[in-house]
């Protein structure tokens, strides 16, 4: 599926899952340090808001913007570095969307 994807074909990067994997505990500290931040903060000020105020949009909308960049986290980043997963959506020259998902080898 990757032969007809325009987007692949004058890719001159290095291959997806070629990356030097470094050695140690963590392969990738900052990573898991933002994956875990985001929902752990949305889940703090689920918890908090009741003290903090007793009104429901201010803690509402937080929690979803919290809930939103641990998203785009996983899906952009923890998606790649951590577990080998990458997807993304093009669209043709003749307005057909097609999903591609790639996973490392």
């Amino acid at each position: 599926m990757a032969s007809n994807v325009p987007l692949l074909d004058n890719d001159d990067t290095l291959g997806f899952g070629e990356e030097d994997e470094p050695k140690g505990r963590l392969k990738h500290p900052m990573v898991t340090l933002f994956h875990l931040m985001f929902r752990t903060a949305a889940l703090v000020v689920y918890e908090l808001c009741g003290f903090v105020s007793n009104g429901f949009i201010g803690p509402f909308i937080t929690i979803v913007i919290l809930l939103s960049m641990d998203f785009w986290t996983v899906k952009n980043i923890t998606g790649r570095l951590m577990v080998g997963l990458r997807w993304w959506n093009y669209i043709d020259d003749e307005g057909q969307s097609h999903w591609v998902f790639e996973a490392r080898k």
